[in-house]
Parts: C-alpha cells; sequence; structure tokens
C-alpha cells in the first residue's frame, strides 16, 4: 500500500511520520488470546490467523449471501479462504477492507487487492511465511512495537500467563454484576469467604481483585448492554457495580463502560455462529440519566475510578464527551471522559466523529486515543489506522478550523493522543 495511504496533506504526512508512525503502542484492551502469546502459538495456514475467528469479516460475508458452509461450516480452510476473497474487493468502503489491506501488507508484504483470482497465490505465500519461526504468534506481535497490551481476562481465570508489564490482565467484570451460585461457590471456594449477602461477596471479589493488581492489572471492563438499566429493576446490578467502581478506585484502576450493544438479534445466528458470531448491532440511545447517576452514587460512596465510556451509537457521542466536565478531581486530567471509537464505529467516520465531539465538548489534547478491543493479534494494525486518520484530522483542522497551532505543538498532541495519555493512565 502507498506508504502516504489516508495522509491527505503534506503536513499531515510530515505529523504522522516525524510524530505518530514510530510511537510504541499501549493497548489497553483487547481480547487477544494469552495462551497464544506464552504458547508462541504457530499457525497452520493464513486461514487460521486471518479469518477462522474474525466474526467481522464473516460478518461481511453473510451480507454478500455466502453460504454458512463457508464461514462456520465444514468447508476446508482454503475454501473459507478463497470466498472471502471472492467476495473482498466488494467490500471497498467497509473498515474491514481497509483493515485487511493493512494486514496483509504490513504483515506479509502483499500489496495485491485479493480476489478470486489470486487467492490461491496469496494463501500459498502466507502459508509458506507462517511455517517459518518469523511469523510465530510473538513474532508477528513484536512488529508492532507494542510497549504495553491488555487481554481480558474473568475474576477467576488463571493468571499465570501475563507478566504483569507488557502483557497484564483486564479484568472483564460482566458475570460479577449479576453473580450466579457457581460463581459465589466458586469464590469461596478460591478466597476462603462464606459469601451470604453482598457486602460478604463484595468483599471477597475485593480479594480477588488484589490478585489482578499483583498480575499487572489496571483496568476492569464493564459491558452495558442496550437494555442494562431497564432489566436491573431492583437496581441491584448497579448497586453491585457502584460498590465495584469503589474498589477499582481504591487500587486506581481505570472502569471501561461499554454501552449500548444490542446481543439479541438472530436467535438463528446465534445459535449457528457462537456468541462473538458478528451479527451482533446498535441499541437505540442510551440512558445518560442512569450513566450519570451511577457515575455520582460512585463518587458520592468515595470512590469513582478514572473512567472511559464507550458508546456503540454515535448519536450518544456527544452528551457523554460532555461529561469530561461534570465528573471532575484535583490534579486528575479527565477524570471521565469519552473513549475511542468502538465496535461497528471505528472506522474513519466513526474516529472522525469521535475527535469533533470530544475537541467540541471536551478536550482534545486529554484524550486517552486507541485500542484495539479485538481478538485479532493482526488488529495491531488499527492503531496505525487510528493515527493516519488522526494526523490527517488534526491538520484539516489547524488549517480549516484557524487553530493557528504551531507544527511543534501540533505533533506534541498527535504523541499525547497516540501514546503519552494512554501510559499516564496506567502509570508506566
Amino acid at each position: 500500500m502507498n506508504e502516504n495511504y489516508m495522509l491527505k496533506t503534506k503536513n499531515a504526512e510530515r505529523l504522522y511520520f516525524d510524530h505518530a508512525k514510530s510511537l510504541p503502542i499501549i493497548d489497553f484492551h483487547n481480547h487477544v488470546s494469552v495462551s497464544d502469546i506464552s504458547e508462541d502459538r504457530k499457525f497452520e495456514n493464513i486461514y487460521e490467523l486471518w479469518l477462522r475467528s474474525d466474526p467481522y469479516k464473516h460478518r461481511l460475508m453473510r451480507i454478500c449471501g455466502a453460504d454458512e458452509y463457508f464461514i462456520t461450516g465444514d468447508a476446508a480452510p482454503y475454501e473459507k479462504f478463497e470466498k472471502y476473497c471472492e467476495v473482498f474487493p466488494y467490500l471497498a468502503g467497509n473498515p474491514v477492507y481497509d483493515w485487511s489491506r493493512m494486514e496483509l501488507s504490513r504483515i506479509f508484504g502483499i500489496n495485491e487487492l485479493p480476489s478470486k483470482k489470486n487467492a490461491k497465490y496469496i494463501y500459498d505465500k502466507c502459508g509458506e511465511m507462517l511455517s517459518s519461526s518469523e511469523f510465530s504468534n510473538n513474532a508477528i506481535l513484536k512488529g508492532f512495537n507494542i510497549e504495553y497490551q491488555s487481554p481480558v481476562a474473568s475474576l477467576l481465570d488463571d493468571l499465570s500467563a501475563f507478566d504483569g508489564k507488557t502483557v497484564a490482565p483486564s479484568l472483564r467484570g460482566d458475570n460479577l454484576l449479576s453473580p450466579t451460585k457457581e460463581l459465589i461457590s466458586e469464590l469461596s471456594q478460591k478466597t476462603g469467604v462464606t459469601v451470604t449477602d453482598t457486602p460478604s461477596y463484595i468483599y471477597a471479589v475485593s480479594l480477588m481483585l488484589d490478585r489482578f493488581s499483583a498480575s499487572g492489572c489496571r483496568f476492569a471492563d464493564h459491558a452495558l448492554d442496550s437494555d442494562f438499566f431497564d432489566s436491573d429493576t431492583d437496581g441491584k446490578k448497579a448497586d453491585i457495580l457502584t460498590q465495584l467502581g469503589v474498589e477499582y478506585a481504591k487500587r486506581s484502576w481505570t472502569l471501561l463502560l461499554h454501552l449500548d450493544a444490542k446481543r439479541k438479534t438472530s436467535s438463528r445466528l446465534a445459535r449457528v455462529a457462537g456468541a462473538a458470531g458478528g451479527y451482533a448491532a446498535v441499541g437505540g440511545s442510551f440512558n445518560l440519566s442512569a450513566v450519570c447517576e451511577l457515575l455520582n452514587k460512585m463518587e458520592c460512596k468515595g470512590g469513582l475510578p478514572d473512567t472511559v465510556l464507550f458508546p456503540l451509537n454515535m448519536n450518544d457521542q456527544a452528551p457523554l464527551a460532555v461529561m469530561q466536565g461534570s465528573f471532575s478531581e484535583d490534579g486528575t486530567a479527565s477524570k471521565v471522559q469519552l473513549g475511542p471509537a468502538w465496535w461497528w464505529c471505528d472506522h474513519a467516520l466513526g474516529i472522525e466523529n469521535t475527535l469533533k465531539c470530544i475537541s467540541s465538548f471536551g478536550v482534545l489534547s486529554q484524550f486517552i486515543g486507541m485500542t484495539t478491543d479485538s481478538r485479532s493479534i493482526l488488529s495491531f494494525v488499527r492503531h496505525d489506522y487510528f493515527r493516519r486518520i488522526l494526523c490527517s484530522w488534526i491538520d484539516s483542522q489547524n488549517t480549516q478550523g484557524e487553530w493557528e497551532l504551531t507544527q511543534d505543538l501540533q505533533g506534541e498532541i498527535v504523541q499525547k493522543i497516540c501514546y503519552m495519555n494512554a501510559k499516564d493512565k496506567i502509570k508506566l
């Protein structure tokens, strides 16, 4: 691909090449396999690495009419890869089209547009490379210059694979808000605490949080889906989350709230494709009043953690960006802030809208920047995608919006958003 891809002006190029390109990556939330890292997995073929577990690509194949046989069915790996290549030229305009080209170019040096005609060539060439130790899981990761990443782990997971420095766990806390009998039983066994009520439950959880802190954890993630507050008729889930937020604040963790996913859509696809099969949708405008009440309760109880808000509905980006000024703390930059464009929104439109909302309603220079929130190690190219868009956007605003910033100050803001602000949050 052209080295100036998405860089629209000479100054955008300068911002990118002088200030953004070579910065290390801090990825504060993702779903990559820690076991693949600890075992330094070797991939059998490009399908295993690039397509098998990618719901983004699966979704687009379905939209183009591909049979499920070629997606999650019994077709051979090459047949599935060929089918994706067959529909690929028609995906232009979708970010997966851009990411796929960047992945092939950055990792494998392949700059041809995938199609049915060249599918076999790409499959064989990538397969030959993947057979080398230079293309193992960790060798690929090393090429991205990742300084720190934080894959998710549930409260009771084994944390031995995390080194606590370059790879540290991010707590995935969804199951903690509606604890099952099985969770309570295992929690009691691991902590020695007899859980009989909410206070004893929170105490037992807090002991496990200490274990996460010892493994380098700095983030806790909770997904508040589209019906979260409506289904919480007795307020119990919100109360548990409030108390957990206080615990996170005690440990100087940052709370990530992913808002408004509509996960219940096609029950047929749920059966066929599994929980992360690419069929979830965007919910309606989220209950922002309830979010404010939740954060206020944490603050009143003596512990509002640094909080990053990830709305899935772009209509919520502006009102949530305003919250950057609604909850503040002496000496803390952006106690609460709008996070990077997420899931169905982490494309040029969503990223630019995020930048517009933060700069219009908050303070752009304090933005925590990009994280992949992905299961694929190849998704780290999205940091480069984000950086290119950011540099072009800042250049356009400085020119058209008449910011009149010096080139050095533009570069400093780029570095803060791409690297320094996230680094400051995790106190590396």
